[in-house]
């Protein structure tokens, strides 16, 4: 669905991504970690296409693609209700039926009652939570997520990833789940990858999450140690 292929990306003289190459299959859910400026966000851009590649092939498989930011991105002069119906209506499905599926998926991502609020009036979790149904309304066949939950109080937090979760199993939908939480990364995916401080990618053993949610504590750590 998604492959990269020896997948190179700077910026100037900054070298971010250097000779990436990975795979995402259909229906499988990727995380990508690594600490801010890393080039997590790069790679979204390019399956997207809003960077092209310095050197490399990128191939997408076809079909709605949905987009969580790191920010809600909302329409500041339409409503909550609104800011979902729009991306349905932009599918082709008529305003009623756009309206009361926007009105569903706000619901399950607990804003009922919020539908009329428009995006000042709404705390910056709950306008990304608007962002966030907005993205699954439209039923993409790939969904990427640029850290989606950062914005969102520690107390939603496994509720909205317990819900991603199973709507993204159910649907068989094809994901790519940037963050610098691991724990987010090892409750989601099904794959999770590390951007390593030369640019590239390498692959955690998911055999035993818990040894490679230790291995993270004891690295992140020992970075911070070092650089007292």
């Amino acid at each position: 669905m998604i492959t990269f292929r020896h997948v190179s990306k700077s910026f100037g003289e900054l070298s971010v991504l250097c000779d990436l190459s990975f795979h995402v299959a259909p229906g499988e859910i990727m995380a990508v970690v690594g600490p801010s400026g890393s080039g997590k966000t790069t790679i979204l851009k390019l399956i997207t296409g809003i960077l092209a590649p310095d050197e490399g092939e990128i191939v997408v498989g076809e079909g709605p693609v949905g987009y969580v930011f790191q920010e809600p991105r909302l329409l500041p002069w339409r409503n909550a209700l609104d800011n979902v119906a729009v991306a349905l209506r932009a599918q082709g499905v008529d305003k009623a039926e756009a309206r009361s599926t926007a009105a569903r998926w706000l619901e399950r991502v607990g804003l009922k009652g919020f539908e009329r609020y428009r995006p000042a009036e709404l705390s910056g979790g709950m306008a990304q939570r608007v962002a966030i149904a907005r993205a699954l309304a439209i039923r993409p066949a790939i969904l990427l997520m640029d850290e989606p939950l950062g914005n969102v109080d520690v107390a939603l937090r496994a509720s909205l990833l317990g819900l991603l979760q199973d709507v993204l199993q159910e649907r068989r939908t094809t994901a790519v789940y940037v963050t610098h939480e691991l724990t987010e990364a090892l409750r989601l995916a099904d794959r999770v990858v590390e951007i390593t401080p030369d640019r590239s990618l390498r692959e955690l053993d998911l055999s035993d999450r818990m040894a490679v949610a230790r291995d993270w504590v004891a690295r992140t750590l020992g970075d911070l140690r070092g650089s007292a």
